[in-house]
């Protein structure tokens, strides 16, 4: 006896048959397993990117009152260090690349200091970080009020500091200011939660930044490191001075010829 497919017009055996229907049941039971498991394995790894670490430099500006740097190398490494533990939960670190003496400035209060350091900060492809004595914002709501730290980008139309940015951190902040600042430097906004480390407030005993926090800051890190790379100086023409016996020579030789120099015209 044979069975006749009905697409085809070919027949094929009984056997055949019911091997294709245990397949097809394989098959649905595999799925289904496999949907019921995908929840599960989502959640236990929720918050986890499993890719290449995306590393961005950062140069560190400490500055020097009366002879003493305001914070010592264990306290740059302690902050670095609280900052990766946050960051590499998202495959993204940052590293010190230099460590560099500033003398020039020591609290960052008024709109002149902040715009004194953006020409600091040049665009080298890092992360600009001051750790300074204070850092203070005035707002026309609360006035002059002292902070922990500050991110900073320049938005106005001086070709010589355009889009500049950088980090300021006080001397005396909490560890994990560094953390916070970076993620505004890639994107991140305030919070609310005491537990976030993106809340503008004090924190609790072990801030973290959230899953959607960390997407965004695999992107504002590739972003950043896009916008901070050096770019080509364009090249400078130099300028060409002609004195005026020159001058009346050029343009004798580029005049229209006479009435004598041209082709004589051929008549038909």
């Amino acid at each position: 006896m044979q069975t006749i497919d009905g697409d085809r017009g070919t027949p094929i055996s009984r056997s055949a048959s019911a091997r294709a229907n245990l397949l097809a049941w394989v098959v649905l039971c595999s799925t289904v397993l496999i949907c019921a498991l995908i929840p599960r394995a989502a959640q236990a790894g929720e918050g986890t990117l499993s890719t290449t670490t995306i590393r961005v430099p950062l140069t560190v500006h400490v500055a020097v009152e009366d002879g003493n740097a305001v914070v010592d190398d264990a306290r740059i490494e302690a902050c670095v260090r609280e900052a990766n533990a946050a960051l590499a939960r998202y495959g993204v670190s940052v590293w010190v690349r230099a460590v560099v003496e500033l003398r020039d400035t020591t609290t960052i209060e008024t709109p002149d200091q902040r715009l004194a350091l953006a020409k600091v900060a040049r665009r080298d492809g890092s992360v600009h970080v001051f750790f300074v004595d204070r850092v203070e914002l005035a707002t026309a709501r609360n006035g002059d009020q002292r902070v922990s730290g500050m991110h900073w980008r320049y938005h106005g139309l001086s070709p010589r500091v355009r889009a500049r940015e950088y980090v300021a951190v006080a001397h005396n902040a909490p560890r994990t200011t560094l953390a916070h600042e970076i993620g505004h430097t890639f994107g991140l906004g305030h919070d609310e939660d005491v537990d976030n480390l993106m809340c503008s407030c004090k924190r609790g005993e072990s801030p973290s930044f959230s899953a959607r926090q960390g997407r965004r800051l695999r992107s504002g890190a590739r972003r950043f490191l896009d916008r901070a790379r050096p770019r080509a100086q364009p090249r400078r023409v130099e300028r060409v001075r002609f004195s005026r016996a020159e001058r009346i020579e050029l343009v004798r030789q580029v005049r229209a010829p006479s009435r004598a120099e041209r082709a004589p015209r051929t008549s038909r």
